[in-house]
């Protein structure tokens, strides 16, 4: 079974991160290597740490995905997984999480399938996908754990913030980009694993709970200008050509959509933040791709992606389907 190393990403987590790391020690079989990147916290969350873990202090806090390299750097299993400090591995996850990286070379990430810690019965994601109009989504959200199909299947790639990840795809793709903070670096990793000819697909018995927004809050003014300001840069620097040259309306469309969206539910003003933050981003973004990894032509990585797009958009319209079900027949 491969070698593991976990990394949490904490900032002021509380008594989560405690929890989190509970879980992960109790796992059989035990991770190699248990590190927790502290990004600066303030409430002494990371100062005792349980045996068997390192704590990586740094001195501000530069976002999740500086954290997260840190990490990787300071790790040399070959397996790597991320994780928020709002997440529990229930029993069995690295078991059954594992097996996969050594049995399907092709694999550069294992997305594990993460349930609301709310409402443990629902999904809150089985990975992460980008639809055919440049909407980030995460898959299976909401629906019901029992009525989703047995077996696993090909996802864009892992959420985030419960993500096994191959060190050498990680190495290859480049870690994760420094230029997002927070929100998207999850998806525009995924591309360039997958545009280095590496693949992901779900694990079901490989099951995490997740709390969901523990840090920032869901559609608070922090969570609505990184979501819109990173949205555009993610696209123009990991898409391949063909897409972008294929869909120039949704490049820019999607992010104003997205902005619309948040306007809708209350934050104008960190929409519209991160719309204008996002065109200063471009320059840099658009630089980025001239250290793309490849696979193949680009026209190839291209089809590989827009198919992982067409399932994004039935997976879409399931769970909006799901969503519209009266609540006693969900």
């Amino acid at each position: 079974m491969a070698a593991v190393a976990v990394v949490v990403v904490n900032w002021n987590s509380g008594d989560l991160l405690a929890r989190c790391l509970s879980s992960v020690l109790a796992q059989d079989p035990r991770p190699d290597e248990v590190v927790v990147v502290d990004n600066a916290s303030t409430d002494g969350s990371a100062d005792a740490p349980p045996p068997g873990v390192r704590v990586l202090k740094r001195a501000r806090n530069d976002g999740f995905a500086v954290a997260v390299n840190a990490g990787v750097r300071a790790t040399s299993a070959p397996g790597v997984l991320v994780l928020n400090p709002d997440t529990e591995l229930l029993p069995g996850c690295l078991r059954a999480a594992l097996p996969r990286l050594d049995r399907e070379l092709d694999l550069g990430s294992v997305a594990l399938r993460v349930l609301r810690a709310d409402d443990p019965a629902r999904l809150d994601a089985s990975g992460i996908g980008l639809t055919s109009s440049f909407s980030q989504i995460n898959v299976d959200h909401g629906l019901r754990e029992a009525d989703l199909p047995a077996g696993s299947r090909e996802v864009l790639g892992p959420l985030g913030g419960a993500a096994l990840w191959r060190r050498q795809a990680l190495e290859r793709a480049g870690l994760m980009s420094e230029a997002y903070f927070l929100y998207w670096e999850d998806v525009d990793l995924a591309l360039r694993v997958n545009r280095a000819g590496y693949t992901c697909r779900t694990e079901p018995a490989a099951r995490v709970l997740h709390v969901g927004s523990a840090s920032v809050g869901r559609w608070s003014r922090t969570n609505v200008f990184y979501m819109v300001r990173n949205h555009a840069p993610c696209l123009l620097s990991s898409l391949p050509g063909p897409l972008l040259r294929d869909r120039p309306h949704w490049f820019v469309l999607a992010p104003l959509r997205a902005a619309a969206l948040y306007t809708a539910r209350g934050r104008p003003l960190a929409a519209l933040g991160g719309l204008l933050g996002s065109l200063l981003l471009l320059p840099a973004a658009y630089a980025r791709r001239r250290h793309l990894p490849r696979s193949g032509s680009s026209r190839k990585a291209a089809d590989r992606i827009a198919a992982l797009m067409r399932a994004a958009d039935r997976d879409r319209l399931a769970m909006r389907a799901a969503a519209q079900l009266p609540a006693g027949a969900r």
